[in-house]
């Protein structure tokens, strides 16, 4: 009868204890801020939607200069690198949207991360045939202008230069006969 109470209470202690984490748990993650509430945590820009695009001057691979103050209306703007294994897997996607909207509508911008080993070349060579292209680094004119905080990422230039639309998804049809919905890359 002893071990049988020794048991009961060794359980009984066992039950509070496993209480006791629970409760600690649950009180651990209330503290942790909410995602959905206050700063998006899908947008890829800190520019919303009625922004200007800030001030720029770049040079495509094609050696065409452009700024802020000619960027088309309607423009998309898209951001990959080659060090971003999710730019990579949106590449496919990058490539398909772009042929939709036509080259001249399309401003691709290649990151190079400083010193890592990614070579922007074979994005280049893909990206050239359905975009404009430019290569840059982060924290360059052109980051800067669209306030880009991740990749991969996208801007729609609308009216008077300013932002149409960002985030890290791709728009199904061009901006003129797009509907509301959207689909992820």
């Amino acid at each position: 009868m002893p071990y049988l109470t020794v048991a009961v209470l060794l359980l009984a202690l066992l039950g509070v204890f496993n209480l006791a984490l629970t409760f600690g748990v649950v009180r651990r993650l209330r503290e942790r801020p909410d995602p959905s509430v206050g700063e998006e945590w899908d947008r890829s820009s800190q520019l919303a939607v009625g922004d200007p695009v800030g001030a720029f001057s770049a040079m495509d691979v094609d050696g065409f200069p452009f700024t802020q103050d000619n960027l088309p209306e309607g423009l998309m703007v898209v951001f990959v690198s080659p060090d971003c294994p999710a730019c990579e897997e949106t590449l496919p996607h990058v490539l398909e949207r772009a042929r939709a909207y036509g080259r001249e509508r399309v401003l691709a911008v290649i990151i190079r991360e400083g010193d890592k080993p990614g070579d922007p070349e074979p994005y280049v060579e893909r990206l050239t045939p359905v975009a404009r292209v430019a290569v840059t680094d982060m924290g360059g004119d052109l980051t800067t202008a669209f306030a880009l905080r991740g990749l991969p990422a996208y801007a729609e230039v609308g009216a008077d230069g300013r932002v149409a639309g960002t985030g890290r998804i791709l728009p199904r049809q061009p901006a003129r006969n797009r509907p509301s919905a959207d689909v992820a890359v």
